[in-house]
């Protein structure tokens, strides 16, 4: 099960709560979402504290996010990785392309220096 919710916050940034499993079976809806979203809003934050299980089709929405943002002059962060993920990250070298910062407050926060 998949639950998204989605805040928008000063500055420009849309936070994405992503809360359960992101499966192949589900994984769309995610991808659904980062694309209306970045219609109007470049700038995105995933939250990732209330994620249980990310397969690869996972894996691959979180990419498309990082490089549509990043098409449209915004970014992408994550937040929140679990230390199982940390270690998904660091062995696929996501972390050479991903920023991951520890809380919500730095990722929102982080968005107030790009011009």
């Amino acid at each position: 099960m998949l639950e998204i919710k989605t805040t928008d916050c000063d500055n420009e940034v849309v936070l994405i709560d992503v809360i359960g499993e992101i499966t192949f079976e589900n994984s769309d809806e995610l991808r659904d979402t980062i694309d209306r979203i970045t219609e109007s809003k470049n700038n995105l934050v995933i939250n990732l504290l209330g994620l249980k299980y990310m397969s690869s089709a996972g894996m691959g929405v979180l990419v498309h996010g990082l490089k549509i943002t990043r098409s449209k002059g915004g970014d992408l962060r994550l937040v929140n990785l679990s230390e199982k993920m940390r270690r998904v990250f660091l062995i696929t070298q996501f972390t050479n392309h991903f920023v991951v910062l520890s809380s919500l407050e730095e990722a929102i926060n982080s968005f107030k220096t790009i011009s």
